[in-house]
């Protein structure tokens, strides 16, 4: 059986998801309420409904962060930086992309909790929770976009300074320069 790219990819990913998904659940086996780093609840504290109301939390966070981003975003347009709309533009879209799948992650976490499949909703949680700390990164990385403005010097003001030793000359007098002569040496003829 021949496995395409795509799905060794998919796979890998899942893997990595529920490995990250069992060393949050065994990292806090001591520990309640939030994430320090993220602000995000661990799974193994949250009931089904909480953990709806937490995915329904970052959905709503990350939306906004969309539409924070977009107004950083035309106001570097409006002032025309190049640099900055440039990065604006990438953060944007990587966060635009990240609300797509946060959005069809929340559907599939109500499908899971409406069937009672406490293994995929987990799952699905995981990769909220995993969503949801990739956007407090982009949210990071967009406001450490910086301009054009920190390349510019601003008003540069030049002062020349000549030292009072430098002698008094005509500098539209042209300097004679003495011709030596070369001596010249032929080059060999060939023999035959």
């Amino acid at each position: 059986m021949r496995v395409s790219t795509k799905k060794w990819v998919w796979l890998t990913v899942v893997v990595l998801l529920v490995g990250g998904s069992f060393a949050l659940a065994q990292d806090g086996e001591g520990d309640q309420g939030e994430d320090a780093s993220t602000g995000v609840r661990r799974r193994a504290d949250l009931t089904p409904e909480d953990q709806l109301a937490e995915a329904d939390r970052i959905q709503h966070s990350a939306e906004s962060l969309s539409q924070h981003v977009m107004s950083m975003l035309d106001e570097a347009r409006r002032e025309g930086d190049i640099v900055r709309v440039t990065c604006l533009d990438d953060k944007l879209t990587q966060i635009n992309a990240h609300v797509r799948t946060m959005s069809d992650r929340v559907e599939s976490l109500q499908e899971a909790t409406t069937t009672a499949d406490p293994d995929r909703r987990n799952h699905e949680f995981t990769v909220i929770t995993v969503l949801g700390q990739n956007f407090t990164q982009l949210e990071r990385d967009a406001n450490e976009c910086i301009g054009q403005s920190l390349f510019e010097t601003g008003t540069t003001r030049v002062v020349t300074e000549i030292d009072p030793n430098t002698p008094d000359e005509d500098p539209s007098a042209v300097p004679i320069i003495p011709v030596y002569t070369t001596p010249y040496l032929p080059t060999p003829a060939s023999t035959p």
